[in-house]
């Protein structure tokens, strides 16, 4: 890539402008309920709703953009907070792609192959939801009751995987992160402390982790 500055900022003018029309896109359904049949909940119950998701979910706002930057990029960002699903398909396929292409992430190069993954996500995962939006709900039904108790178990199989596909390229970096993730489980649970302190300090010690092994080898170097 010639120019990296370049291709960013045009990402960023791009995504702006997608982010803010997919934004206004999420009011239509309701806009249309309410012009067409009336339907609209109290003011009050909106606020209510929305405190309890900010609650709920407000620091995930904030903890997963940061935590997946580095891995999406600047337009693979913007794509994966519209469509969805950054932990457990978009990271995924980026990793994915990335690997395939023989690129490194965080790198304009490795940014370019996100954009790729990740669209390519996005528009599978568009076919098989709508596949499954129509037929699914009969088709789960029909599977034995031992595969679907196992659909819980996914989302955990994805984490480890992407763990795992990421800590071969840091070794040192990614067994040291495990087991300080799990020293800060033991004292956090025993200490009763939230679930989303635990979650910021795990990715901050991650973090200095990484530094820490980057200064060593800039000093070795």
């Amino acid at each position: 890539m010639t120019n990296p500055e370049a291709y960013r900022q045009k990402c960023i003018k791009i995504g702006l402008v997608s982010v803010t029309a997919a934004i206004i896109a999420n009011f239509c359904p309701a806009i249309y309920f309410y012009i067409t049949y009336g339907v609209m909940p109290p003011f009050s119950d909106l606020i209510k709703l929305w405190t309890v998701a900010a609650f709920t979910f407000g620091v995930s706002w904030f903890i997963q953009p940061t935590t997946f930057f580095s891995l999406m990029g600047v337009s693979g960002t913007y794509i994966g907070w519209v469509t969805g699903n950054c932990a457990d398909i978009r990271c995924p396929a980026i990793t994915m792609a990335q690997k395939v292409a023989g690129y490194e992430a965080g790198t304009p190069e490795g940014d370019v192959m996100a954009t790729m993954g990740i669209t390519a996500s996005t528009f599978t995962s568009i076919c098989i939801i709508t596949f499954f939006a129509v037929a699914g709900g009969e088709l789960i039904n029909q599977l034995p009751p031992f595969i679907k108790a196992g659909f819980k178990y996914i989302l955990p199989a994805v984490f480890g995987a992407v763990y795992t596909q990421l800590c071969t390229k840091h070794l040192k970096v990614g067994f040291l992160t495990i087991i300080l993730a799990v020293i800060l489980t033991y004292l956090f649970k025993t200490a009763k402390v939230p679930n989303w302190i635990l979650n910021i300090a795990i990715i901050l010690g991650g973090v200095l982790i990484a530094r820490i092994d980057f200064k060593s080898k800039q000093k070795k170097a």
